[in-house]
C-alpha cells in the first residue's frame, strides 16, 4: 500500500493487447446496453485516483499525513495550515504555566512512543516539540504546506470535488485547490476571542491573550490583572503569583479544581513530578514494559466514565474528594471557598480543571481575588462593578475560545453552508461528519467524546474510519457519499436523552454547551471505548451514496480482480481461518 499516483493495470502481454478496452474491442464484448449503460474496462478493486485535503497541520494532520500513504494507493494529500510551523494548539499557546492535563505517555500518538518526556503532566513546549519531532523523524512534512489558509470551500456536485480557496499568507496568492475529500482538523479551541467589555482597548498598558501571548513580555514585578478562570486562566495564575509585584483575579462563578487525570498514578494529591534519568532510560530499553505502563495509566482513564454518570458511587466520591482537597488547598479561606466550590453541580459538568498551585496561589499576600464582575475597562486598569477601579500594568485575558462548532470559513455543498446549519444547532454524524454534506470529514466536531480522556486516541480512530470510507470511495467508484439527515436527529434524540444521565448536563457554563448555561449540550452519549467501537467499521448504511456511473455495481469492471494480476494469492480463501477470527 501507499504508492502515490500508481498506474492503472494493464493486461497481461498473452493477450496481445495493452488496455483493457482494445481487448473488449478484440473480442467483440458487448460494452453497453439499449439504456445506455456501458461497462467500465477496470479491474475489480482497482482504486481510482483521489486527492485530500486537510485544513490544519495539528494533531488530525500529522496523523492523517501517517497513516493515508500507509492505507491507501492512488491518492495524494495536502495539509494546508495558516500558521508558520505545524502544532496547531501546542504551537499558538505559549502562556505561562500552558500544559496538559493528560498524563505525557498517553498524550502521544501509538505509533511514536517517546520515552523521554520529562514530566508526568507535560508542558506546551514539550508537547509542541514532540510533534515536531514526529514530523521529521516520518518525513510528514512533505504533506504540508504551512503559511496557506484556507479561505473557502464549495463542493461542485457535477464533477464531485471539493473547490478549496487556499491563501498564501508569504505572498497574498490566492489560489483554487480541489479534491474529492475535505478533512476539516481546525479544532474547536482555535479561534480565540477577546472578552466582551467595554473599554478593553482603551487600556494604555499591555493587554494580551492567552492565545496569543508575546514570550518577551516580563511578568516580573508587575501589578497583573488576569480575566477569565478556565483552564488558562488557572495555569496562568498558578505560575505567574509567586513573581509579580501583585496579581488580581476574578471568580464570578464556582468551578471544580481537581488533581489531573490519572492521579493514582501521579505525584501526592494528584501532583505533577519528573521522571528520573532511570525511568526513561528504562522506558527507552524496555519497550513491552513501557507499554504496560502506559496502558495502565489509559485504563484509569477510561474508568473516569463511571463518575460523570450521576449518582454512581463513582460521582459522589469524587465531589467529596474534591471537596476535601479544594477545602485543604485553600488553607482556611473559607471566603474563596464559599465562592469557588460547587454547589449546584458535579464534578465532570466541566472538563475538570488540574489547577496545580492554583488555590494555593489564591492564598498569597500579593494576590487578590475579587468575587464581583468586571464593569469596564479603563486606561489605567480595571473598575468593577462596585465602581473601585484596580491600576495595572498587564491585563491578561484568559477568556478562550468561540466554542459555538462554526467554522472559521463558508464550507458550502448544496446549497447549505456548514456555517448556517452549526449556528442553528450544534448537529453531527457520530462527530466526524456532517448532514448531507458530501466527502466531508471532522476531526471531530459535535458530540465527540471531548470530557474525559486524552485526544490522541480518537483521532487515530478517526483518522483510520475517514480513511475506510476513502477507500470504498475510491474502489467502488462512488462520487460521494453524505450522512442523512434522518440518520443525524436520531442520533441526536438518542444522545440528548442519555446526556440527561451525566453531570455534563448540570448547571455550569463550559464549552460543551458552547460557554453557555442554557447552551446545547453535545458530547458523545456514552463512554470512549464505545466511540472507539462505533469507529472501527463506518455504518455506510447510514449514508446516502452517489455513484459516478449510477449504476452503483459499475465497480465489477471487466470481470478480472486485481488480485489476478498483482501476483495475489489466488487460493487465499482456503486458509480461511487466517481470513476472518469469529467470536
Amino acid at each position: 500500500m501507499g504508492s502515490i499516483g500508481q498506474s492503472t493495470s494493464q493486461p497481461p502481454s498473452s493477450f496481445g493487447t495493452s488496455t483493457w478496452e482494445e481487448l473488449a474491442e478484440k473480442c467483440g464484448w458487448p460494452r453497453q446496453n439499449e439504456r445506455g449503460y456501458k461497462i467500465q474496462e477496470e479491474l475489480f478493486g482497482h482504486e481510482r485516483p483521489i486527492r485530500v485535503i486537510h485544513i490544519g497541520a495539528g494533531i488530525s494532520g500529522i496523523c492523517l499525513a501517517k497513516f493515508l500513504p500507509e492505507t491507501l494507493n492512488n491518492a495524494s494529500l495536502v495539509c494546508y495550515d495558516k500558521n508558520y510551523d505545524i502544532g496547531g494548539t501546542w504551537l499558538e499557546n505559549k502562556y505561562p504555566g500552558c500544559g496538559c492535563d493528560i498524563p505525557s505517555v498517553n498524550y502521544q500518538f501509538s505509533w511514536a512512543r517517546n520515552p523521554n518526556w520529562t514530566h508526568f503532566y507535560s508542558y506546551a513546549n514539550e508537547i509542541w516539540n514532540y510533534l515536531r519531532d514526529v514530523v521529521n523523524q516520518h518525513d510528514l512534512e512533505k504533506h504540508m504546506k504551512l503559511n496557506h489558509e484556507v479561505t473557502h470551500a464549495a463542493w461542485d456536485d457535477a464533477s464531485g470535488v471539493w473547490n478549496v480557496s487556499v491563501k498564501n499568507l508569504l505572498t497574498g496568492e490566492t489560489f483554487v485547490d480541489t479534491a474529492e475529500i475535505l478533512v476539516n482538523g481546525s479544532g474547536v479551541l482555535n479561534n480565540w476571542k477577546w472578552p466582551d467589555i467595554g473599554g478593553l482597548h482603551d487600556f494604555q498598558g499591555t493587554i494580551c491573550h492567552t492565545a496569543r501571548f508575546d514570550t518577551s513580555l516580563d511578568l516580573r514585578g508587575k501589578r497583573v490583572a488576569v480575566i477569565g478562570m478556565g483552564s488558562s486562566g488557572i495555569q496562568v495564575t498558578a505560575e505567574i503569583s509567586s513573581y509579580v509585584d501583585h496579581l488580581y483575579t476574578w471568580i464570578r462563578s464556582p468551578t471544580w479544581i481537581t488533581a489531573g487525570f490519572a492521579q493514582n498514578h501521579a505525584g501526592p494529591d494528584g501532583a505533577n513530578f519528573e521522571y528520573s534519568s532511570d525511568q526513561k532510560q528504562a522506558f527507552a530499553q524496555d519497550p513491552a514494559s513501557y507499554l504496560r505502563y502506559c496502558k495502565g495509566i489509559e485504563s484509569e482513564l477510561n474508568q473516569r466514565f463511571k463518575l460523570i454518570l450521576n449518582g454512581t458511587k463513582e460521582s459522589e466520591q469524587s465531589k467529596q474528594f474534591s471537596i476535601d482537597q479544594m477545602t485543604k488547598r485553600l488553607g482556611g479561606r473559607t471566603d474563596l471557598a464559599e465562592k469557588l466550590i460547587p454547589k449546584t453541580f458535579n464534578v465532570g459538568c466541566r472538563r475538570p480543571t488540574p489547577g496545580t498551585g492554583f488555590l494555593e496561589a489564591l492564598t498569597r499576600p500579593n494576590v487578590t481575588t475579587f468575587t464581583q464582575g468586571i464593569e469596564k475597562i479603563t486606561p489605567k486598569g480595571v473598575m468593577n462593578e462596585d465602581g473601585v477601579e484596580i491600576e495595572v500594568d498587564v491585563i491578561i485575558c484568559a477568556t478562550g475560545f468561540d466554542t459555538t462548532w462554526v467554522p472559521r470559513i463558508p464550507i458550502i455543498a448544496n446549497g447549505k453552508n456548514v456555517q448556517d446549519i452549526m449556528r442553528e444547532r450544534p448537529i453531527s454524524y457520530l462527530s466526524v461528519a456532517m448532514p448531507e454534506i458530501p466527502n466531508y470529514w471532522m476531526g471531530v466536531g459535535p458530540y465527540g467524546p471531548l470530557g474525559h480522556g486524552s485526544f490522541i486516541p480518537l483521532i487515530e480512530h478517526v483518522t483510520k474510519y475517514i480513511l475506510a470510507a476513502a477507500r470504498k470511495i475510491q474502489v467502488e467508484n462512488i462520487k460521494s457519499i453524505r450522512p442523512k439527515l434522518s440518520v443525524c436527529e436520531s442520533f441526536a434524540e438518542h444522545a440528548d436523552l442519555f446526556l440527561q444521565r451525566t453531570a455534563w448536563s448540570g448547571e455550569c457554563r463550559s464549552w460543551f454547551k458552547q460557554g453557555r448555561l442554557d447552551g446545547k449540550l453535545s458530547i458523545f452519549p456514552g463512554s470512549r471505548l464505545v466511540f472507539f467501537g462505533l469507529m472501527a467499521s463506518p455504518r455506510f448504511e447510514d449514508y446516502s451514496i452517489h455513484y459516478r456511473a449510477g449504476n452503483p455495481f459499475a465497480f465489477l469492471g471487466n470481470g478480472f480482480s486485481t488480485k489476478e494480476f498483482d501476483g495475489s494469492d489466488l487460493a487465499y480463501y482456503l486458509e480461511w481461518h487466517n481470513i476472518y477470527h469469529f467470536k
